[in-house]
């Protein structure tokens, strides 16, 4: 090869020299030749670092490896040796030792880093999620008794609808604590402490509504914690869920098992209270399962000190806990997803806390029907939050909220309109199906949208909000119930479900992480 052909300063590699190399790598070897073209293209085709640093006209790129092969023109590359090509000599091929590090070309963005993932076992890791599950399930069967028993409550303290509301406003309340504290405690004792902590005051509310029918006012308080407790544990789950592999499914399953401790409790509880059981000592039931589930929790999260971060998002710092909380209640999409959530479970409970007394009185069916009918729109809700997240991943959950939104709402039109027991009770099953995925769709896009280092507190704030809505609508149905009659309900949830429309649409698309 004549100098001619090589390089001068401001030019680039021209076609012809690299054709001239090709045909000297396929004609019998020449040490001289051979190692004059290592220098001059290097290893990868482009000019070597000696030509780089003589001419600063070319174009720089970082070093990095092959991750495919270990083959090059020059040869095989086996760790930090060269083993030269078939029928060329040890002295054909120049080496030099490799940098300590390789990056891939071109890097990756930075948006697209892998998270990391927590430090643990497969045992531990269904242990954690084994205990979740049971969280849930009885957080199920204690919020869907209520409905079954409000009758009951109503004639032991001789109050009307709107009285018995309180106890709404009263689990409401303890969400707000949640809200305001959960992101706190769980930086302040730990992740795993944070859920013992709120399994414990979830026993003690417990045991204060299973041991007396004489105060309401006490029952209230016993609601109140009951509901500080059951936020807490709700938003601490949904965090750990949304960073399992295939959140969307096993969040889907989390709150699908909700739904069964909602559809097996009022069937319970009207069992019991039929065969004239006091309605209060329902509620030993949830004590005695608030035992196991406290001792699973404590094998499975003791532990856990706090869940893994973005590789993008900063470590915490001194001040995390007041700039975290600032960061949280600025976030336009955690405020839209939790206004959503309000009014999705203001919809499923004013419709489940109601439906048995709409049943009894605006369609004279029985106390066991009643309950029936009830444990359907539950079990409707646990059927669909654990088959239907598939198909939600195949039409995209954005477009899948819209289409089932359509559904529930002309479900729910019918059962308003045709008076007839066995309708009302087909409609409330299929709206339970139409709607169960929401919950899901609204915390997986929240882990998409709001930085890791925010879902301690985004989680709390969503889950305590949305939870508000159990408090505030059917509170509202009390009231118009009292003056208007019990009808309102089928309306009110129409309504309900109209807003989380408009407001599912307000929410940003999830189009890459936000940072």
């Amino acid at each position: 090869m004549s100098a001619d052909a090589r390089p001068t300063d401001g030019q680039a590699v021209s076609p012809d020299l690299v054709a001239e190399v090709q045909s000297l790598v396929s004609s019998p070897p020449n040490p001289a030749t051979a190692t004059h073209a290592a220098k001059v293209v290097g290893a990868s085709g482009a000019a070597s670092p000696g030509e780089r640093e003589h001419d600063v006209h070319l174009a720089a790129r970082p070093p990095f490896g092959r991750q495919d092969s270990g083959d090059t023109v020059l040869g095989t590359i086996h760790g930090d040796k060269t083993e030269p090509a078939k029928g060329q000599s040890d002295a054909a091929v120049e080496t030099t030792a490799p940098p300590s590090t390789y990056e891939s070309y071109p890097p990756a963005p930075a948006s697209e880093a892998p998270a990391e993932v927590l430090a643990e076992t497969k045992g531990l890791r269904r242990l954690r999620m084994a205990s979740a599950f049971l969280t849930l399930f009885l957080a199920g069967w204690n919020g869907g008794s209520t409905g079954a028993l409000l009758p009951y409550i109503e004639r032991n303290y001789n109050i009307n609808y709107a009285r018995v509301s309180v106890l709404f406003v009263s689990t409401f309340l303890g969400y707000v604590v949640a809200a305001a504290g959960a992101g706190t405690l769980s930086r302040k004792v730990g992740y795993g402490h944070a859920m013992l902590i709120s399994m414990l005051v979830e026993l003690a509310g417990n045991i204060i509504n299973s041991s007396q029918q004489v105060n309401f006012g006490l029952m209230c308080f016993g609601f109140f914690v009951v509901g500080m407790a059951f936020a807490t544990q709700l938003g601490l789950c949904n965090a750990y869920f949304t960073i399992l592999p295939k959140p969307l499914m096993w969040t889907g399953i989390l709150h699908g098992i909700y739904g069964l401790g909602s559809f097996a409790s009022p069937l319970v509880a009207t069992a019991m209270v039929t065969r004239g059981v006091p309605y209060h000592l329902f509620y030993t039931t949830n004590v005695g399962l608030n035992i196991p589930v406290f001792a699973l929790a404590w094998f499975a999260f003791r532990n856990l000190q706090a869940l893994p971060q973005h590789p993008n998002e900063k470590a915490p710092t001194e001040g995390a806990s007041t700039g975290a909380l600032r960061a949280t209640l600025s976030s336009r999409a955690v405020w839209t997803l939790a206004i959503f959530l309000m009014l999705y479970v203001g919809a499923e409970e004013s419709l489940g806390g109601w439906i048995v007394s709409y049943v009894l009185e605006a369609r004279k069916g029985s106390p066991e029907g009643a309950s029936w009918v009830a444990s359907s729109f539950y079990l409707g809700i646990a059927l669909g939050r654990i088959f239907l997240p598939p198909l939600n991943m195949l039409m995209g959950e954005r477009v899948a909220v819209i289409i089932y939104l359509v559904f529930a709402i002309a479900l729910e039109c019918v059962a308003w309109f045709v008076p007839i027991l066995a309708s009302t009770a087909a409609c409330t099953a299929l709206v339970g199906v139409a709607i169960s995925t929401f919950y899901t769709a609204a915390i997986t896009t929240g882990g998409k949208l709001v930085p890791r280092a925010l879902h301690a507190d985004a989680f709390a704030l969503m889950s305590s909000i949305g939870q508000s809505g159990s408090a505030f609508w059917p509170l509202i149905v009390g009231i118009m119930s009292t003056k208007k009659g019990i009808w309102v309900v089928e309306p009110t949830v129409v309504a309900l479900l109209g807003a989380q429309g408009i407001c599912w649409l307000l929410v940003p698309k999830v189009g890459r992480r936000v940072e």
